[in-house]
């Protein structure tokens, strides 16, 4: 059965003009951080902030017996993974990265296939961040200086086509050996993507994937399942808690240990999302269940 989730895809292919537009007029790599934080406020952000609402919408799947339970457990994972990251860098950017694939990857095929093959959600996502890296690779280097393993790599010898061609190459065999039900939408958009994570840099990669590919989507899903009329309405609920979440940040910002410096702003940034996508995952696994 083909998922009927049809007004997905208009937002993703919105989301792909997009991108090719920003390559097409060579958006210089000095607005990179503005364009970073923009998607960030106003699509990246928004997309989590109604989890307290979306935690509730689906009786079958609820965690939680009332809000109360919810703040206490969304709150406690938010401030485990900041400690978890003061403790060990290396260990935050893995367990990031692990829930960051099965994420990425389970809310990517929804519009082409339903969401039950988590070993094909997990590999689409962690292919998608392994393209978004070495296509970006020296950049990632520099943001990661502050952790000495990552400094310390000799990347002379690397080649971005090899990589791109390898991630492609990934991405047709993970499809096709896999019950997708549009194999060539769902590849036709990951290796555009890919082509994108290519010629851009890696905030601007990340953000036109994280707030076109990913963040929009979910934000139309959601307004969609909570039976919303207009979507205007429906985004103002988002304020409060895209409100509180950069308060949180500045928060953290002033009150930093010796690895949330100010020194890596970059860094910094993407602790404080990693820290929030931890208790956004578990939310929006059981929102998009079977779907």
């Amino acid at each position: 059965m083909i998922p009927s989730k049809d007004y997905l895809i208009p937002s993703k292919i919105f989301g792909l003009i997009v991108s090719l537009s920003i390559i097409f007029f060579d958006v210089e790599s000095s607005y990179s951080i503005l364009f970073f934080l923009f998607i960030m406020l106003t699509i990246g952000i928004p997309h989590g902030s109604i989890d307290h609402l979306i935690a509730f919408i689906n009786p079958k799947t609820r965690r939680f017996q009332n809000k109360f339970y919810f703040f206490i457990s969304y709150i406690s994972l938010i401030f485990f993974n900041i400690l978890l990251w003061i403790i060990s860098p290396y260990l935050g950017l893995f367990i990031f990265l692990i829930i960051s694939c099965y994420h990425f990857g389970e809310t990517q095929v929804l519009g082409y296939t339903t969401t039950d093959n988590k070993f094909l959600s997990f590999i689409l996502g962690a292919n998608i961040l392994l393209s978004l890296f070495l296509n970006n690779i020296f950049e990632l280097q520099e943001i990661l200086s502050s952790l000495s393993f990552f400094s310390s790599i000799d990347l002379s010898a690397f080649d971005k086509i090899f990589f791109l061609l390898l991630s492609i190459s990934i991405l047709m065999i993970s499809i096709i050996y896999s019950d997708v039900k549009r194999k060539i939408l769902l590849y036709a958009e990951m290796s555009i993507m890919y082509l994108i994570f290519f010629h851009t840099d890696l905030l601007i990669s990340f953000s036109l994937f994280f707030g076109f590919s990913h963040s929009l989507p979910m934000l139309l899903m959601e307004f969609k399942e909570m039976k919303e009329k207009n979507f205007i309405k429906f985004y103002f609920k988002t304020l409060p808690f895209t409100f509180l979440s950069i308060l949180f940040g500045i928060i953290i910002y002033y009150f930093n240990s010796d690895l949330l410096t100010t020194d890596n702003l970059i860094l910094f940034i993407f602790i404080i999302i990693s820290s929030l996508t931890l208790p956004h995952v578990f939310i929006m696994k059981d929102f998009i269940q079977n779907k």
